[in-house]
């Protein structure tokens, strides 16, 4: 049965029913609009359904209050994305705990599925140290495009999101509350920047208040959203420490950086590198090489490079890729060249990176 946003954004307005509770129904009954109209006698037999949740999802209430949920997106343009949508982060929706539904206020979509995503994590009183660690690395993360991801509060999440604005990186902040307002409501002018290159995220319908239950179910999306989680101060226990288990759980990298012994907004980044829960990171390169990005970007230049090759250069390095080391004899004979045309060839792919020349006038496709 066809599926409707109406429907979709009902379904998670029906109090008994949460994000897990939500895909049990949907894939009993195929879609969202296929819950609300299925006889009361079917809902039962769904695993966890009871009489209460049933009468809830007979009820009217919940289309009624979709429908003016949408109204509201509309007039400030707000995307919804449930999560059997295509453009559903990817990553969160490997988490089993996912939301049924985002809701995200931004510069594009296509930002939820960038190809390199830090979330970023810490204390809301943190020192010197670590406000100026924190800028550090994500001035070093630049080169590497990296989204950065955050709550949006006091101290490390908003030094995390300044530092992106101020630099021109695109930033997400994640909101325990719907996006109706913003809070902190000091935050609002650094939120409304970061509209404009990245946005804003949050499970919660827009009317939603900013209580205290709300944060912590908002770590799991931070946690989910990323490819890394960075932890930059923290006391033992907490949300950053929440967030961390979390990102273990879905198994994300974890880093955390070090502080002084005993000092005790270290205390938690200290005992997940102790406990070989996360790795310490002093640098933005300390990510980069344990996520092995420069790697993954040397053979993303070489693709390219690869694409943009002439004929007779793709055939030669065709040849070359035919042994781990070949002989310069060998590769004259197989290419069927002149001396010249050779010569002049592998001093083009030399150029560009793409082989290089060992003792011996033998060659090699670089690494």
């Amino acid at each position: 049965m066809p599926d409707s946003l109406q429907h979709q954004i009902a379904l998670t307005m029906v109090p008994q029913v949460g994000a897990v509770t939500a895909k049990i129904l949907i894939s009993y009954c195929g879609s969202a609009e296929a819950v609300f109209r299925a006889p009361k006698k079917e809902l039962l037999r769904i695993p966890g359904i009871g009489p209460v949740t049933a009468d809830a999802l007979l009820s009217a209430g919940p289309l009624r209050l979709a429908e003016l949920e949408i109204r509201f997106l509309e007039q400030h343009g707000i995307a919804a994305l449930f999560y059997t949508h295509e453009r559903f982060p990817a990553r969160l929706r490997q988490c089993h705990d996912s939301p049924a539904l985002i809701y995200f206020k931004g510069s594009s979509l296509d930002l939820l599925s960038a190809r390199r995503i830090i979330a970023i994590v810490g204390t809301r009183q943190p020192t010197e140290y670590g406000r100026m660690l924190c800028e550090e690395i994500i001035e070093g993360l630049q080169s590497y495009e990296v989204l950065v991801v955050s709550g949006l509060a006091y101290g490390v999440d908003i030094t995390a999101h300044r530092k992106a604005i101020a630099l021109d990186m695109p930033n997400i902040g994640v909101l325990g509350h719907g996006l109706g307002n913003i809070y902190p409501s000091q935050h609002r002018s650094a939120a409304l920047r970061m509209i404009e290159n990245g946005g804003l995220l949050t499970e919660y319908t827009h009317e939603t208040k900013p209580d205290r239950e709300h944060f912590p179910m908002r770590n799991r999306i931070i946690a989910g959203l990323c490819d890394a989680l960075l932890v930059v101060e923290t006391a033992a226990t907490g949300g950053s420490m929440i967030s961390a288990e979390l990102a273990s759980q879905y198994e994300r990298d974890i880093f955390a950086l070090p502080g002084r012994v005993r000092d005790p907004k270290s205390t938690g980044c200290n005992l997940l590198i102790k406990t070989n829960r996360a790795r310490l990171a002093e640098s933005a390169a300390d990510i980069a090489t344990a996520l092995r990005w420069e790697d993954a970007d040397r053979k993303s230049v070489q693709a390219q490079l690869f694409h943009d090759l002439s004929d007779a250069e793709t055939v030669l390095l065709n040849i070359i890729r035919e042994q781990p080391e070949i002989p310069i004899d060998q590769l004259t004979m197989a290419a069927k060249l002149p001396p010249g045309e050779l010569a002049s060839l592998i001093l083009e792919l030399e150029f560009k990176g793409i082989i290089r020349t060992l003792p011996g006038k033998r060659y090699m496709i670089s690494a």
